[in-house]
């Protein structure tokens, strides 16, 4: 138990450290981030847990999150937009799969951004955990992947504890609307080996759009008592979009490119905004007529000061739907010097 704290404020101080001395590199990039260190503690092997890192704009141009690259395969990046307008801020979200690792784990992930007026920076987030040998998640995630409305889709994870045998789950916590959860204890031997099942659920009247929630399982024990279990999954609602990607290859010249978007759905309606032109990029206005079927045309056109090399750029669809959510609609091309 001593090793575990001792463990856990070592991996914070190699963190303070590196981001200490990384202050000056990124500059003004570094100072748009509300922090740049996360210590996710002591973590059963196996489990993915995630931490949000904000984002906010204080200058008076745009920013374009470029990239984000990882310094190991056991963690990934995701960002909330592509474009930050001043005054607004996003979300870079990190997550790290710990299954493959024991003890000390610390990584980086590596942002990218741009101003409008071509400033580029790299900014250092680093995440690291004690990932645990005696406790273990199997899997690691409940992933639903995409769910049809209406549905109610259940998997079951695994928690064994070994070593311990007066450990015990007192309860669960969790802010979603959208999960139904059950935690069993289906093993207890008196050698040491705790075993639970936990049951996760998605509601039958989900809302269609993403699931990105946290269940956490409090325990008696005071080193960890607290076990996040992350859920993901996706709940498909009429809105439909082909294709999912617009690969729009390389642009060599002024002329630029276009591509199109075909958006469905089984119930007329009417496009009321899009969002995510600018930088170059442009959107056709949709007709406002209601109908199943809309058509977007996308189209890029490099300028002066706009960014070469590879982009990806976000299109959010908004409808008269009152019971489906944005569209997120993504485009991807190469601009040559």
């Amino acid at each position: 138990m001593i090793g575990r704290r001792i463990s856990g404020a070592l991996v914070g101080l190699l963190w303070i450290a590196s981001g200490t001395a990384s202050a000056g590199a990124a500059g003004w990039a570094d100072s748009l981030f509300t922090e740049r260190v996360h210590d996710f503690g002591p973590v059963p092997r196996g489990a993915k847990v995630k931490h949000d890192f904000t984002l906010v704009n204080r200058l008076a141009e745009p920013i374009t999150i470029l990239n984000l690259r990882p310094s190991c395969g056991c963690t990934s990046g995701k960002a909330s937009t592509g474009t930050v307008n001043p005054g607004q801020s996003a979300v870079i979200e990190a997550q790290m799969d710990t299954r493959n690792f024991l003890g000390l784990k610390a990584t980086t992930l590596f942002v990218t951004l741009v101003t409008a007026s071509g400033r580029e920076a790299e900014v250092r987030l680093g995440v690291s955990s004690n990932i645990l040998a005696d406790i273990v998640l199997n899997p690691g995630s409940a992933d639903f992947g995409a769910v049809i409305k209406g549905q109610s889709p259940t998997q079951v994870i695994t928690i064994d504890r070994i070593g311990n045998p007066a450990w015990k789950f007192d309860r669960m916590v969790s802010a979603s609307r959208v999960l139904t959860a059950q935690l069993v204890e289906t093993k207890r031997d008196p050698k040491g080996v705790v075993s639970y099942a936990l049951t996760v659920g998605v509601r039958a009247d989900a809302p269609a759009g993403p699931i990105r929630d946290e269940i956490r399982l409090l325990s008696n024990d005071r080193e960890t008592p607290s076990i996040p279990v992350l859920i993901t999954g996706y709940v498909r609602g009429d809105l439909t979009a082909a294709p999912s990607v617009l690969t729009m290859g390389e642009i060599s010249s002024a002329d630029g490119k276009q591509g199109r978007f075909v958006v469905r759905s089984t119930r007329p309606f009417a496009i009321t905004k899009v969002e995510g032109a600018g930088d170059g990029f442009s959107v056709a206005a949709a007709a406002p007529d209601r109908k199943n079927t809309h058509v977007i045309t996308v189209a890029y056109r490099p300028g002066d000061g706009n960014t070469r090399g590879d982009l990806k750029r976000v299109f959010r669809v908004h409808t008269d739907l009152p019971d489906e959510p944005p569209l997120d609609l993504t485009a991807t091309l190469h601009v040559n010097p």
